[in-house]
């Protein structure tokens, strides 16, 4: 993906809060990494020809490679320094793993090269795979899992992916698959990264009143899909030793469980006219927008998006969001201790959880936070310059009446049942998981260049599908509902 051409990259990132720059194409995202390879302590032909192939392969892609020697005198005390990944071929020792020699779980990225198959990868029911994915990476206490047979590789991780390639193909996928999911790690969000609101949240509100309802139908609605993988529980993984499983709880923040796809709902926005700078006070036209498509203005985030042309200032809104807490049973939820309310004001995020749930409960947020409160903050800077070119629009009135359902899940959808004035979009971006600054700025980009596409078409803009290679499908409707009628029996 290169740089939107309605919004400049350093803008999306001022307006998630996110640290700039953040690589977003395969070759950038190569440039941006550095590789060691851990000592093997059993060898396999089958192992060493692969890692051959792959340690050039990197080369090759414009990574920066380095020995297991420079990579633990960057660090101390027997471990690799930061930001190195780390690539351990076989089995390993429970003691002497490669996880035992990286300095943080955060910044260090583990990965696993093993001979043979994922068990479980031919099961054609979601949640078997989940789980065979989840008992392999904790057993071999790594991030990203390799497979390697006679004529394949496979790739897995934490989101959930699980693709096969020929080992005809291994020099392109490496640059394609392979280090996006390395530039760009599933990480945890942890409750440093928000202004925290403990003990404020009332799901029971009269004000959250119909958006919990849509939320607790939809949930059942989804249930019946199949779509969402139900929650694992951590207590109930199989690991070495239980040092292993108190480095996995830290790494989670003490989460409870892991859940793949989420269901939030934007509480509503009543959108001000975007401004057309075409009409703007002399002193907003003096300013170069080409260089700078941001400011601040009496304390408040602008971003002059460029569209047909033209150039529309918008404020930033600050924009509120219900969603289910990580690792909660997404299907079957309890409103008054698994939802979670998240904010995003002026690139600061915040997390408002229940009352009653104190200090000790399992409430973390959602990983894919990043990307849902993009997709919010998104939908908020749409509806204010459709209020402008057409005040009419039904997305402004959804939004600023019942806000709007957003739903992720780990399939994809027939682009054909699409209704008129949706858009898809996502599909050429590299694959990473929604839990990254890159799934974020890819949902903000790629929602401008929907209402792009809308005005050339002269179709009304009614939502988007943003669609995440190797990992699944975030879409927004004006209800869960809605969204599971639209999906069930639709999505590949």
């Amino acid at each position: 993906m290169n740089e939107s051409p309605n919004l400049s990259t350093e803008a999306m990132c001022r307006i998630l809060g996110t640290k700039h720059p953040v690589p977003l194409t395969p070759a950038d995202m190569a440039q941006s990494l550095r590789v060691a390879f851990y000592p093997p302590v059993i060898h396999s032909q089958r192992l060493d020809n692969f890692l051959r192939r792959l340690r050039l392969g990197l080369i090759h892609s414009g990574v920066k490679v380095i020995s297991y020697q420079e990579a633990l005198a960057e660090g101390s005390d027997g471990r690799i320094g930061e930001g190195i990944v780390l690539i351990a071929p076989g089995e390993g020792e429970a003691g002497n793993l490669a996880i035992d020699h990286v300095a943080s779980l955060s910044n260090n990225t583990v990965v696993a090269v093993l001979d043979g198959t994922l068990p479980g990868i031919g099961d054609t029911r979601l949640q078997r795979r989940v789980d065979a994915l989840i008992g392999a990476l904790v057993w071999h206490m790594a991030h990203v899992l390799i497979y390697v047979d006679d004529l394949s590789w496979t790739i897995c991780n934490m989101n959930g992916a699980i693709n096969t390639f020929s080992l005809e193909m291994l020099e392109d996928r490496i640059l394609h698959s392979l280090i996006p999911k390395l530039a760009a790690p599933v990480v945890p969000p942890e409750k440093s990264d928000f202004e925290i609101r403990e003990d404020v949240f009332n799901g029971s509100s009269p004000d959250y009143k119909v958006t919990v309802e849509d939320m607790l139908a939809g949930a059942e609605l989804w249930g019946r899909t199949g779509l969402l993988a139900s929650q694992t529980k951590i207590a109930e993984l199989v690991f070495r030793n239980n040092r292993y499983r108190r480095i996995a709880g830290a790494y989670l923040n003490w989460r409870t469980g892991m859940s793949y796809g989420f269901l939030a709902h934007q509480l509503p926005v009543l959108a001000q006219p975007a401004l057309d700078l075409d009409e703007a006070a002399p002193i907003l036209k003096r300013l170069d927008w080409t260089e700078k498509d941001f400011l601040e203005l009496d304390g408040c985030l602008c971003v002059a998006l460029k569209l047909q042309s033209k150039r529309f200032l918008v404020r930033v809104p600050e924009i509120s969001v219900l969603c289910t807490r990580s690792g909660c049973e997404k299907t079957s939820f309890d409103p008054a201790q698994d939802l979670v309310k998240l904010g995003l004001n002026n690139g600061r995020m915040i997390l408002a959880t229940p009352k009653g749930i104190g200090e000790g409960g399992d409430c973390e947020p959602s990983f894919d936070t990043a990307t849902i409160l993009a997709h919010a903050v998104g939908n908020a800077i749409v509806a204010s310059i459709l209020k402008k070119v057409k005040p009419c629009s039904k997305f402004c009135l959804a939004l600023s009446r019942k806000g709007l359902a957003l739903a992720h899940w780990h399939g994809y959808l027939d682009p054909s049942v699409l209704p008129l004035g949706y858009y898809l979009y996502g599909q050429a971006n590299p694959p990473v998981s929604c839990s990254t600054p890159q799934a974020a700025i890819y949902a903000l980009s790629g929602k401008f260049a929907a209402l792009q596409r809308s005005f050339e078409e002269g179709v009304e803009y009614l939502g988007d599908v943003h669609e995440e290679p190797s990992h699944g499908t975030n879409m927004i409707g004006e209800s869960l509902v809605d969204l599971a009628h639209l999906v069930a029996g639709t999505a590949m």
